[in-house]
């Protein structure tokens, strides 16, 4: 497998990861919560884009 296979998968990976952790936050009605810069932050699920 090239480096440039492996770097596509891995980010297919990742956008699949990421649209099921928000999609299962907005089902429990969770704020995603993330660290930027050192601060932590609270999202409402509802107002990601998929």
């Amino acid at each position: 497998m090239s480096e440039i296979e492996f770097e596509t998968k891995v980010c297919e990976g990742l956008k699949i990861t990421y649209r099921k952790v928000v999609e299962k936050h907005r089902r429990d009605n969770q704020p995603l919560i993330f660290s930027e810069n050192g601060i932590v932050k609270f999202v409402d699920p509802h107002t990601v884009q998929i």
